[in-house]
């Protein structure tokens, strides 16, 4: 993303403003909630290059005037320029699409099995999709059986855009065009898949989302003072759990840990000790750990660093 961001105060106000050739500025100015970020967080300093404003955003983090997650948020509007479509798209295999001669119910039973509001319709082959379909639309109908062709009177002309448009383009030519919804091509035409406003918005907040969705998957169970976790479960959030420092080797997760402690591959039911944590392996196979539990050993039990016991 190619701008030269610079901060103003006319009037003694704090305002931020952007030149050159991005997203983020002319007709397509900063969000408002951006915009009052930026102003608050810079005010009349001025910011000559997109690197200087990253490293600002970098320090206003380790200051503690914006969070992690807004910080990583911030960071992830810059990298709207260097992603291109490809890398978010729904790709073609994924895609729920119908026929434009599709009856009535069945596209009814698309919409509801898809849980899709907005729905592709094609000629002959996927790779000719001459519209789309809001679930909206089909309420003139209901109630009675439609006609032959009622698709072609209600399908909405589609936005196509290549590949390889960077996000930053595709949120222009979506608001250039009011769109929330585009088929993707290749360089030959042919349907590579579909990308929505929905998939900006999860580039830009959706790491943030994905990495605590991902750690709730891995922490399987919490019973008394111990958890059962996923062998994928990371240090980093097991010395945060229990609130201990873990000497670090050549290993990011519980699996690698107690692989480190035991120097073999365990069997269901072998348990490592460290750091006063008992980690009992509830499930394994020749070549990964899949389940552990991870508890405080009682009063008079072993607490010997590395001692398996079967």
């Amino acid at each position: 993303m190619s701008f030269t961001p610079e901060c103003r105060s006319p009037a003694g106000v704090g305002e931020v403003s952007y030149k050159g050739g991005s997203v983020l500025e002319g007709q397509d100015p900063v969000p408002r909630p951006l915009t009052s970020w930026l102003r608050s967080l810079f005010g009349r300093r001025r910011i000559s290059s997109e690197r200087e404003l990253q490293d600002m955003i970098d320090e206003s983090e380790a200051g503690g005037l914006i969070n992690e997650e807004e910080g990583e948020m911030l960071h992830s509007i810059f990298e709207l320029g260097e992603t291109i479509v490809r890398e978010v798209m729904v790709p073609r295999t994924a895609m729920t699409c119908c026929g434009l001669d599709a009856e009535f119910s069945e596209m009814l039973r698309i919409i509801q099995s898809s849980g899709h509001s907005r729905i592709p319709i094609f000629r002959g082959s996927v790779d000719e999709i001459v519209g789309v379909v809001h679930s909206q639309d089909l309420l003139r109908f209901w109630g009675r059986e439609p006609d032959a062709g009622w698709l072609r009177e209600i399908v909405r002309k589609p936005l196509f855009v290549p590949e390889t448009m960077t996000l930053e383009q595709l949120l222009r030519e979506f608001r250039r065009k009011r769109g929330r919804f585009a088929i993707v091509v290749d360089e030959y035409g042919g349907t590579s898949g579909l990308v929505t406003f929905s998939d900006l918005v999860e580039e830009i907040v959706g790491d943030v989302a994905d990495e605590d969705e991902e750690e709730e998957r891995l922490l399987l169970e919490e019973e008394g003072g111990g958890i059962l976790v996923d062998g994928r479960f990371p240090i980093d959030d097991l010395e945060e759990y229990f609130n201990i420092d873990i000497p670090r080797e050549k290993f990011d997760t519980v699996s690698g840990w107690v692989f480190h402690l035991l120097g073999h591959v365990p069997i269901p039911g072998e348990e490592a000790r460290s750091q006063g944590l008992r980690m009992t392996v509830v499930e394994s196979d020749s070549r990964r750990i899949g389940k552990v539990k991870i508890d405080l050993p009682g009063d008079g039990e072993s607490a010997e660093e590395g001692r398996d016991h079967r």
